[in-house]
């Protein structure tokens, strides 16, 4: 018996999972559920319902469909961004979603039992209770971020005559000097937005009501106090700690940190539900293959950990990233408190720009594969199972790194060499492993180029 602590999505998603691989699961969850949580999904969000089964499910539920974002982010001008390719993205309460994973995990044989765990069972279990983080305090493996705190204030309005916006299913998001607020579609004419608020600079640190501090901080807000202004505050606001924290160790022998019980980053890329569910997948694929193949226990339980703390570390540069471009147009503590330490990722980013650019500047190239770099086993998943399959393995990159952008760097790195053009490369790519997108290979290439994982003469 597995047992799986927590039923939200990432819980939901692993059980369901595990049941349809043939294992029996017990699913430990708290009856009903906290106040509402709007949350917004990115297309990409419809390969992982694949991966879990769950797309016509999902379909079924009749969430409303987003196309995309709009944003006053450091600056005064809207930026209206549209999912590429007319992609849409969902607008939805993460507790629904919760529950119609569920509803396809009890089909499948999941067994429920609605208590509040307090203490972690035996056997093989699967931390899936968010911050509450259950197996992780009882190891002692939470670790805060240690920096300034950050509190989400989230309040229902209803405007009776529609909202003054240019897509009525964007996510809406505004930076102002002390925080930055969103806002998603939630039903007719109603809407949740959210303030994220350092309690210590607010009057939540003086016991200050929550009514009184969510409203001033609309007040400070240009666009999102227009759009309230006829509107009605008729829910909330409801408090959610989004201070960030990770982990020491996101596996051990009989336990994984799934989700938001391993990691929580600052929820500015609308990733979190996503990651959640890609968490809950790797983790059942994990525990799938500790069971049916013994001797890939301790690689397949050191790859979720590596993959955990490699998604965990890329959205926390992200959020970096985000937060420093409005803090040069707020100058305020709120702001160069979140943005710091950018010079690291500022300068990676500068190093693979410009090898893309002189890999489009050049008439040709001989390369080579770079010292120190090597091709060894490494684990990965396939069909459900966690095997041990070549990667490229560097100084930087013990755990090996297999694609990028769904370029496999296995084969790039075997057959650069005996090409002297890009395009040389790109056509004999295309004949040995079949359709790829010409900038996916550009990108696959430059990041080879920028690691020196293939120099050139």
């Amino acid at each position: 018996m597995i047992t799986v602590l927590g039923g939200g999505p990432a819980g939901a998603a692993a059980s369901l999972l595990l049941a349809r691989l043939g294992h029996p699961v017990q699913l430990v969850t708290k009856a009903g559920r906290d106040q509402r949580l709007a949350v917004s999904l990115p297309p990409s969000c419809a390969k992982v319902f694949d991966a879990l089964g769950i797309a016509a499910a999902v379909d079924a539920a009749g969430f409303q469909r987003s196309t995309g974002n709009t944003a006053w982010w450091g600056s005064d001008q809207a930026r209206v961004e549209y999912f590429a390719d007319g992609a849409r993205g969902w607008q939805l309460d993460v507790g629904r979603l919760a529950d119609v994973i569920l509803a396809e995990a009890i089909a499948a044989g999941v067994q429920v039992d609605r208590r509040m765990a307090t203490d972690a069972p035996g056997g093989f279990v699967l931390d899936c209770t968010g911050r509450a983080g259950i197996v992780a305090r009882a190891r002692g493996v939470r670790r805060l971020d240690g920096g300034p705190r950050t509190i989400a204030l989230i309040g229902e309005w209803r405007h009776s005559s529609g909202w003054a916006v240019a897509d009525h299913t964007h996510t809406l998001i505004e930076s102002y000097r002390d925080g930055w607020m969103w806002s998603l579609p939630v039903g007719d004419g109603v809407r949740h937005v959210a303030a994220m608020v350092d309690p210590q600079r607010s009057d939540l640190a003086r016991a200050g009501s929550s009514t009184h501090v969510y409203l001033a901080e609309v007040r400070k807000t240009r666009i999102f106090s227009g759009l309230t202004a006829e509107a009605t505050l008729q829910g909330g606001p409801w408090g959610w700690d989004a201070t960030p924290y990770d982990a020491t160790a996101y596996a051990g022998d009989d336990w994984l940190l799934v989700g938001d019980a391993g990691s929580f980053i600052d929820p500015l890329s609308s990733a979190g539900v996503k990651k959640a569910l890609a968490s809950g997948w790797l983790a059942a694929v994990t525990a799938h293959t500790c069971v049916k193949t013994p001797a890939m226990r301790t690689q397949a339980l050191a790859f979720f950990d590596a993959r955990e703390r490699e998604i965990a570390s890329h959205m926390r540069r992200e959020s970096r990233q985000f937060l420093g471009s409005a803090a040069s147009g707020h100058g305020r503590p709120f702001w160069s408190e979140r943005a710091a330490d950018l010079e690291l990722e500022s300068a990676a980013s500068a190093s693979l720009r410009e090898a893309f650019e002189a890999l489009k500047r050049s008439n040709g190239w001989s390369p080579r594969v770079g010292p120190g770099v090597g091709i060894a086993p490494r684990p990965c998943v396939r069909d459900s199972l966690i095997v041990l399959e070549p990667h490229v393995v560097t100084a930087e990159h013990p755990n090996g790194i297999r694609y990028v952008r769904g370029v496999d760097l296995v084969a790039l790195l075997d057959l650069a060499p005996a090409t002297r053009q890009v395009p040389e490369a790109y056509e004999i790519y295309l004949q040995r492993l079949g359709p790829t997108r010409l900038d996916d290979f550009l990108l696959a290439v430059a990041t080879a180029v920028a690691g020196r994982w293939l120099v050139s003469e």
